[in-house]
């Protein structure tokens, strides 16, 4: 009596689902660093307020200043701009949201 075939690893590795999986990690990803920006703009939004409430107390001269107005300048932007793409890199390049697959 002939012996059926097994085909094994075809139905388990087509290109959908590995498109299918790549796609879902990036999304996660993207969904993540998303998260993570917006989550550290609140907390450099804070250690501003600390700096500025440093500044206005201890500097004896300085110009009074609110914290939007120190959010809203030049060197705030890039310092806050370069934080979020050192945060998105980390986090793109971490192994977030994957399966591992770990040999016992």
């Amino acid at each position: 009596m002939s012996r059926r075939r097994q085909l094994g690893s075809v139905y388990t590795t087509f290109p959908a689902k590995t498109v299918s999986e790549w796609l879902g990690h990036n999304l996660f990803k993207v969904f993540a660093s998303l998260v993570a920006c917006i989550l550290w703009t609140g907390v450099y939004y804070v250690l501003l307020g600390v700096v500025n409430f440093n500044k206005n107390n201890f500097l004896a001269g300085a110009k009074e200043t609110t914290v939007l107005e120190l959010f809203r300048t030049e060197v705030s932007k890039w310092v806050l701009a370069v934080t979020m793409v050192i945060l998105v890199i980390y986090v793109f390049r971490s192994h977030i949201g994957e399966k591992v697959n770990r040999k016992k």
